[in-house]
């Protein structure tokens, strides 16, 4: 019922050609993959996109990194007893993304919809910074995988500010948005909170295995150029 009327106004003014903008939200695992991991994840995604010709539709990349996990330790070295080392081991999920979008000029406020489809590389990495340290001493990926994954979602977008270029159109300038996507992800081996397994100087891990559906919702900003 929002969608109709803005998609009804979308020739009343000169449309912008490129759009670009920045997400952070949720990642919230749905289906086998939440029977496996059942914590939530939180990330951020960047796009960019062109419309195609004078239609209401963009075409894009999105590029999107979430933390799905996160278990923090400290150890000793064995002799230097005196100062500890943090060890810090994240569950990765990073994605590349092409993805279209059904947007029409409105006013103040903008409905939207969008599809996406594309690779996601799911990753166990630790990290350890010396105590009092800014740097990271050394890194280590302990497992990965690639899969598949599309997807669909909505959202809405509400203006902040406008174009100040001469005569940009209403659907020019900047937007905050809120949108909620559901993304199916195939079949995967990957590592959840609690996998690795640190016994003395020995590491052992169990993998995972299932489809990696999730569901993310975002807010951020979008520039309308």
């Amino acid at each position: 019922m929002f969608f109709i009327p803005a998609l009804l106004s979308f020739g009343q003014s000169a449309p912008s050609r490129r759009m670009c903008g920045l997400t952070l939200g949720g990642l919230f695992p749905v289906g086998a993959f939440n029977d496996h991991v059942s914590q939530d994840g939180y990330g951020l995604d960047a796009y960019y996109g062109w419309r195609l010709r004078r239609t209401p539709v963009f075409m894009g990349l999105e590029l999107s990194m979430h933390i799905y996990g996160h278990v923090n330790r400290e150890v000793y070295l064995e002799e230097i007893p005196e100062v500890p080392l943090h060890v810090v081991t994240e569950n990765n999920i990073g994605q590349t993304l092409l993805f279209l979008r059904l947007q029409p000029r409105g006013g103040k406020i903008t409905t939207f919809i969008e599809g996406v489809a594309g690779v996601s590389y799911i990753w166990t990495d630790s990290t350890i910074t010396g105590a009092g340290a800014d740097n990271d001493v050394a890194t280590e990926t302990n497992f990965d995988d690639t899969t598949w994954t599309a997807g669909a979602g909505a959202g809405l977008s509400v203006r902040v500010g406008r174009s100040r270029v001469q005569g940009s159109g209403r659907g020019k300038g900047a937007f905050l948005e809120l949108k909620v996507r559901y993304q199916a992800g195939g079949r995967a081996d990957y590592l959840k909170k609690g996998s690795l397994v640190v016994e003395g100087n020995e590491l052992s891990f169990t993998a995972e295995r299932s489809a990696t559906s999730f569901v993310t919702a975002q807010v951020g900003f979008s520039y309308f150029f």
